[in-house]
This record gives C-alpha cells, structure tokens and sequence, in this order.
C-alpha cells in the first residue's frame, strides 16, 4: 500500500472515531456547577410562584409548591450533592430564594448536605435577618436495604417569626398570654419580588 492510500485511510479513520469520543468529552466539559445551577433553581422558583393561585396559597403550601418545583428540577441536572448544596447557599446569598427553601430542597435532593446547607453562615445569616429558624435533624436507619448505604431521612422543621396573641388573648389568658407563639414559615421572605409572584 502506498503511503498517500495510507495515510488517506488513517485520516479517515481518525475523522470517524474523533466523533465518537466527542460526546464523552462534552459532557465533562459541561458537568454542572454551583453556578451553572443558579439559572435552574430561579426557572424552577418562578414557575412554581407563577402557577395559578399561588398568591393564595398559605406558608406552608407556598413552601412544599417551590420546594417540589426546585427539587424536580435539580434531581435532573446530575450535579452531585456537594455541587447542589453550594448552588443552593449561592442562591439564598443572591436573593433568589428563601433559606428555609434551601434548606428543604436539600432535604429533598441531597439530604447527606441539608445540614451542611442549613449550618452555611450565609443561610442562617438570612433566616436571622427575617425572624426565621431552621431545624435539621438527620436520622440514618440502622440497616442498609439492598446492600447498599442506608439511606438518610432528613427532617426540616421551619419556624418563622413569632407573634404574640392580641390584647384580647393576653386579657383572657392573662400573663401567659404574652408567650411568643411561632408563625408559619414564609418562603417569600427576604427574596426578589418575581420569586414570589409580587
């Protein structure tokens, strides 16, 4: 074989393995990141405040409706727990989203890093600012299914700021009536206006 048919067969068979290769070098190259994550979690934000009555909703709906919505929308991007926690504090410090709302997506997507999320100076720097309060606690059962490590359940427990019973409770119930009672969570609390739908 002459060194011109070789070096036309080694050429051709560079041009049809290189795009074989290419896919698997593309999606390294775009592994998600914190900050590549912030355009999913504010869609997946707005979409859930956009819904039809969401202005209507109580707290605690509001709070499971964006969490759901931010939740589903991370679970399918294949960022990795640490890089879900990190997007998720980078959201709360640019405004996009509440902490209690971190910190349950957390929850929800990477628990083994809600505690880390809700321990970041950033989030509790937010819920303090806002009267809010955040519980995390993590349980691990025992014995591991399938095998595998046992998986970890995480229990958020959000509190917002606390009210006192009006001067008619305090007049009824007399000293104890000036006990702080907590108020429901409000994940709108200390985020941009369009999260929120106002």
């Amino acid at each position: 074989m002459s060194s011109r048919h070789l070096t036309a067969a080694v050429i051709g068979f560079a041009m049809i393995v290189a795009p074989i290769g290419m896919p698997a070098a593309f999606a390294q190259a775009t592994a998600p990141t914190a900050a590549s994550l912030q355009a999913t979690i504010a869609i997946a934000a707005r979409t859930a405040a956009s819904r039809p009555g969401f202005a209507t909703l109580t707290p605690p709906q509001k709070l499971a409706a964006i969490q759901a919505s931010i939740a589903a929308a991370l679970s399918t991007t294949g960022a990795s727990p640490t890089v879900i926690a990190a997007a998720l504090v980078q959201a709360v410090a640019s405004n996009t989203i509440s902490a209690g709302v971190a910190i349950s997506v957390a929850a929800a997507v990477a628990p083994q890093m809600a505690q880390t999320v809700a321990a970041s100076p950033i989030v509790t720097a937010a819920l303090a600012s806002e009267g809010q309060t955040a519980t995390v606690t993590a349980s691990t059962p025992t014995a591991a299914t399938d095998g595998g490590a046992p998986p970890v359940s995480v229990l958020v427990s959000l509190q917002g700021a606390a009210s006192t019973g009006g001067a008619d409770a305090g007049a009824a119930a007399g000293a104890d009536a000036t006990t702080p009672t907590p108020a429901p969570y409000d994940p709108c609390a200390g985020v941009i206006a369009a999260y929120c739908g106002t």
